[in-house]
């Protein structure tokens, strides 16, 4: 019978590791980690609207010979994902905004991390 070679590293250590925009040193950073948050956000917000328009301008053209990558329902609900997305990043930014407008009127000027 063949054995199953068991894993070189331990149950508790992780093999994967997270990608990260940020450099090690900055991924502490509360306003880098908004950049990388939001950089993956309106990435994700410019792919859902790119297939949506492709959906909806191949649905106007009729041609079967190119039909639209999504149907009407999943065109609908990436739609519905990307609002989603563009209030929540908003919403974001605005909390942002207010912890600066707080530190400022302190008298802080930004020189802690947020």
């Amino acid at each position: 019978m063949t054995s199953i070679p068991s894993p070189t590293h331990s149950l508790t250590e992780t093999a994967h590791q997270s990608f990260s925009w940020l450099t090690e040193d900055l991924r502490m950073n509360a306003s880098a980690q908004f950049m990388a948050i939001t950089l993956d956000i309106s990435l994700g917000i410019q792919t859902c609207l790119s297939l949506t328009y492709a959906s909806d301008l191949a649905r106007e053209q009729r041609d079967d010979a190119f039909p639209p990558p999504l149907n009407v329902a999943d065109t609908e609900s990436l739609t519905r994902l990307a609002m989603a997305a563009a209030r929540m990043l908003s919403e974001r930014a605005q909390s942002h905004i207010d912890v600066l407008n707080d530190m400022h009127a302190r008298g802080d000027n930004g020189k802690r991390n947020m």
